[in-house]
């Protein structure tokens, strides 16, 4: 029988097949269906088709036992259920909403888990003592798995050991709140404790065109060697106060509060798998490539295999950023997973969480060998229960999702909707790239921008726009008019991308893009102060545009990444945030935090109806210059508020024909200040912000 290769598998609810490749006829072979060791179905019905051999069974085949198909000639063939999850009526009769995961109390825990193709739970439980004891779990209705044990097992660590298939697999538990280092065991914690601990500091209203987003890494704004900071490239790093660089600017927190920034976009703090948590610098990695969504990443806590501690330290920081006025953005991947194979769903319900091909491959949309199916109820449901943990255990004021194209609108929507009830703020946006078909539902990306209207996305229109047009390149002047104006009315050859203004996220650089400077290198302008003016242009000009402004850390430097468009892995002193490039260039960084002073003061990027910003702004040419004026309320007690824009490398003026005062120039903000000018000159490669004298003006306050 050396040559003879036998799988089995349950094809539809009441019919089995077998694959049998064989010299051998088996036309007068028998054939039994074996159940849970005990009792034995004749299987008679079938139907040979060469190599294929189908039985019908005289009713649906029940999930949760074990199954063999036995013939006397080759034993006893395993039965794969697994076809089962794409069966017409899984999801409605499997579906589940109660309570999952360990529920702790000092006196029993009871641990529940989803695993409908099951034929046996068991629970691996390390006590303290070292030992590990099994425990089996009873089934329920839908696929639902319990175990209650008397005594306090708090901190005690865990695994599931799930046979699917008659394939025993030991696997975390997807809903566990923490973990031991490198994935080596879920861990019971006291989930009110986490609760009572969570930051939930209430801080001013803020409305959406007041929103400016700095993007970072836990540890890339800690981690230079030359700082003072104590806990560097950890989430305690990002609480200390009072830390200064070699010339005596500020640097960490109290940087990010210089910078008057509202929200900082914090790169994934949910528990990764590409680095070892034991020993985390000795490598490097944003760590785009999740394995538990309810768990902070141990590399950045101080002790990785301590439970508690990456917990507290993760609610601590997000509590010290608060304290400081900062909302804190969590950058979360619910697209894909870092290793198919070791994910804890697709281990306790194997065919379930990932899109597949018509081929029946796992699609990889995303480019990372899998891609998750939110439109599967119970994929939707881990995800939203993850955002809201995260919502009520840490405090979190909103959501980057990463290549939002491939999560479905109803996931994004959802999220957004339970965070809203938690804090009016709650922000939500997005990669909405256009990745995958539509199959089942809409998906979160630009062309379904109308049905999320109060959610963001990445305008990568904005970006190739304004780097060009700042870097002169005039031939891009009505998409740089279009791009400042929000993408919300349409302009020239392009149409309008969104019904709100706040849906457009502008950026000209981000982690996985190149920066600006380098962007500008490659681009041929190599002389320093002409790159510098450029970058301070394109700054001013992302800060004064309608939308949700975006910086990349260090963007506000200048900072180099020394051509490397994804730096994901490549290290610290590729990534971090120098304190160098900070003390040699902090004027600025002065300048960006003097136009975000600026915006926040100009009550029209409130506005949010593109109807209205149409309405109230004229756009003028002035040579190779640019006029853009807004009339009516602009919270400077003006009747017109007027940026001038230079792409060019000279000079240019413009002439008024009264005086105008100055608002903003290539030194900053000068609100307040007497300045005024008819004939006002705009250095190259510059914005110049003036505005129609008022009959009563605030006095004299200098810069």
């Amino acid at each position: 029988m050396k040559d003879t290769f036998v799988c089995a598998r349950l094809v539809a609810p009441n019919q089995i097949r077998l694959l049998l490749r064989s010299p051998t006829s088996w036309e007068k072979e028998r054939f039994w269906l074996e159940v849970d060791s005990q009792s034995e179905i004749a299987l008679h019905s079938r139907k040979i088709d060469g190599d294929q051999i189908d039985f019908t069974l005289p009713a649906p085949l029940a999930l949760g036992h074990s199954y063999f198909v036995y013939t006397p000639s080759l034993g006893n063939i395993p039965l794969d259920v697994s076809e089962a999850t794409n069966f017409r009526d899984f999801d409605e009769t499997y579906s589940y909403s109660g309570r999952l995961g360990p529920e702790y109390t000092p006196t029993e825990t009871s641990w529940r888990v989803w695993a409908p193709l099951a034929s046996s739970v068991s629970l691996l439980l390390k006590k303290k003592r070292g030992d590990t004891s099994l425990y089996p779990l009873k089934r329920l209705s839908n696929g639902v798995w319990i175990v209650t044990l008397k005594g306090d097992f708090l901190h005690a660590s865990y695994h599931f050991r799930v046979v699917n298939n008659e394939v025993a697999v030991d696997t975390l538990d997807p809903y566990a709140k923490s973990s031991l280092a490198n994935l080596s065991s879920s861990v019971v914690m006291d989930e009110r404790k986490i609760l009572k601990e969570a930051s939930h500091l209430s801080l001013p209203a803020l409305s959406f065109g007041k929103t400016v987003i700095y993007e970072g890494n836990v540890r890339d704004l800690t981690v230079d060697s030359s700082s003072d900071i104590v806990h560097k490239g950890l989430y305690l790093g990002l609480t200390e106060s009072g830390r200064k660089t070699f010339e005596g600017n500020v640097f960490g927190l109290d940087y990010l509060r210089f910078l008057g920034i509202t929200h900082l976009q914090l790169q994934p703090l949910q528990d990764f798998g590409s680095v070892d948590e034991t020993k985390p610098f000795s490598q490097y990695n944003w760590g785009y490539d999740p394995m538990q969504y309810f768990v902070p990443e141990g590399s950045y806590a101080t002790k990785p295999n301590d439970p508690e501690s990456r917990v507290q330290e993760a609610q601590q920081m997000i509590r010290s950023l608060h304290e400081a006025g900062i909302r804190v953005v969590m950058d979360v991947v619910y697209n894909h997973v870092y290793r198919s194979s070791r994910f804890a769903m697709a281990q306790l319900v194997p065919n379930y969480c990932y899109r597949h091909s018509e081929e029946g491959k796992l699609s990889s949309y995303s480019g990372c060998g899998n891609d998750l199916d939110t439109t599967r109820p119970m994929v939707r449901r881990l995800i939203e229960d993850s955002a809201k943990w995260w919502i009520d255990a840490y405090g979190v004021d909103g959501f980057r999702f990463d290549l939002m194209g491939l999560i479905d609108v109803k996931t994004v929507e959802d999220i957004r909707l339970y965070g809203k009830k938690k804090n009016p703020d709650f922000l939500c946006y997005g990669e909405g790239w256009e990745m995958a078909p539509d199959e089942k539902e809409p998906m979160a990306n630009l062309s379904h921008a109308d049905l999320l209207p109060r959610v963001g996305f990445f305008n990568d229109r904005y970006r190739e726009a304004v780097r060009a047009y700042c870097a002169g390149e005039l031939s891009e002047k009505d998409h740089f008019i279009y791009a400042v104006l929000g993408s919300a009315n349409d302009w020239a050859d392009r149409q309008a991308l969104f019904s709100r203004l706040t849906q457009s996220i502008n950026y000209i650089e981000c982690h996985d893009n190149a920066t600006y400077y380098d962007w500008l290198k490659k681009r041929g302008i190599h002389e320093e102060q002409e790159c510098l003016s450029i970058i301070k242009f394109g700054l001013a000009s992302v800060l004064f545009s309608f939308g949700i402004p975006f910086l990349h850390a260090g963007q506000e430097l200048g900072q180099t990444k020394y051509g490397n468009e994804n730096s994901y892995n490549l290290g610290d002193l590729i990534n971090k945030l120098s304190i160098k490039m900070l003390d040699s260039r902090f004027k600025i960084a002065q300048y960006g935090a003097s136009a975000l002073q600026l915006r926040q003061k100009l009550s029209f990027f409130d506005w949010q109806d593109p109807k209205e910003l149409a309405e109230k702004v004229d756009v003028l040419s002035f040579g190779d210059g640019l006029l853009i004026r807004f009339h009516g309320e602009n919270g400077f007690d003006s009747k017109e508020v007027d940026f001038l824009y230079n792409p060019t490398a000279s000079a240019l003026t413009y002439a008024y024909p009264e005086d105008r005062w100055i608002l903003f120039d290539g030194g900053g903000a000068c609100y307040g200040a007497r300045l005024l000018g008819r004939n006002v000159i705009i250095p190259k490669h510059s914005l110049l912000v003036v505005a129609l004298p008022p009959l009563h003006w605030p006095p004299y306050r200098g810069r």
